[in-house]
């Protein structure tokens, strides 16, 4: 009994973790280059002779459920056109590659703009990095970007903007996100746009509906447990 009063439990702090999750890809609707995250779990039953994984909640079940794991998805958003010279958005895959202090950071965020130092720089001032991973300087009036990232500043190539692919994405922070370099991505830049959230708000808001309905019956199972538990100790004091 109070190993399913520890089951229930670690199920709602699943449930918390997913409600989590959807409650930050709504806060992030208006974010620009936002990748949704959605919680996965999964339970599957065991076969006889297979040995129990080592990431499950309860070892000796006969159906284990692995801890839920957020994941983003990094399908493409809506591109929304600015005319802003600086703005620019990736059509397909790839990631811009900005210096926070000493760490490397990826965005889909590219809504750049140049500071007092002429860097190009992201909206909180992260500087941006070519294909050297040198930060990127705009010394002149006219900045012009290629569609494989060429960098002009009135005419003259100054050099390429860096863009990747990335394994392990994990987000940081809004539009931040901490990943694995795999090597050049094959996404087109468009100078003069920028992506929105991939987020569907209608269908973050079915899922946490659905997530909330999830947490209450767990609790009332989690509830049900802890009575029965203490009917029990009861009952053996009794004896």
């Amino acid at each position: 009994m109070y190993k399913g009063i520890y089951i229930t439990m670690t199920g709602m702090s699943m449930r918390e973790n997913e409600l989590s999750s959807i409650s930050n890809n709504l806060a992030n609707i208006n974010t620009t280059g936002y990748k949704k995250q959605s919680f996965a779990s999964r339970l599957y039953p065991l076969l006889s002779g297979k040995p129990s994984q080592s990431n499950v909640i309860y070892q000796d079940a006969r159906a284990q459920t692995y801890f839920g794991t957020q994941y983003i998805d990094t399908s493409q958003g809506a591109l929304k056109q600015t005319h802003n010279p600086f703005d620019i958005g990736i059509q397909g895959e790839g990631f811009f590659v900005v210096r926070q202090g000493n760490k490397i950071l990826y965005t889909r965020e590219g809504s750049f703009t140049r500071d007092k130092d002429n860097y190009l720089v992201t909206q909180t001032g992260l500087r941006v990095l070519d294909e050297n991973n040198n930060p990127i300087i705009i010394d002149g009036t006219k900045i012009e970007y290629g569609k494989d990232g060429t960098i002009l500043v009135d005419g003259n190539p100054i050099g390429r903007i860096k863009l990747v692919k990335l394994n392990n994405l994990r987000h940081v922070g809004q539009s931040l996100y901490e990943g694995v370099e795999a090597g050049q991505a094959n996404g087109q830049i468009l100078q003069g746009w920028i992506e929105n959230s991939n987020v569907n708000p209608m269908s973050e808001m079915v899922q946490m509906i659905q997530a909330i309905r999830n947490f209450d019956f767990t609790q009332r199972v989690t509830t049900n447990f802890s009575e029965l538990a203490q009917r029990a100790v009861s009952e053996i004091a009794r004896i």
